[in-house]
């Protein structure tokens, strides 16, 4: 699991979501999509109702993927060498 704080441009080893019903159900439905491959997407983007808060969920292995960014591309291999 990589948890990357995209303000700080750093990576957290801890969070907690306080999620809304809907939020939920949105994102139980994206993770879905990701792990059944229903959608070409490699990623999502969970907003709330007013768009000021963002959440994005993207599926990796341990191989890594270069259609991510460099920074992530590192954290994967950071990750997966633990």
């Amino acid at each position: 699991m990589i948890i990357f704080d995209e303000v700080a441009d750093r990576q957290l080893n801890e969070i907690t979501l306080l999620l809304r019903e809907t939020e939920i159900s949105q994102m139980i439905g994206y993770l879905e999509d990701l792990l059944e491959g229903k959608s070409s997407d490699v990623h999502f983007h969970l907003n709330n109702a007013n768009y000021s808060k963002e959440i994005t969920l993207s599926l990796y292995d341990d191989g890594g993927s270069n259609s991510f960014a460099p920074k992530y591309q590192q954290a994967i291999k950071a990750e997966v060498g633990k």
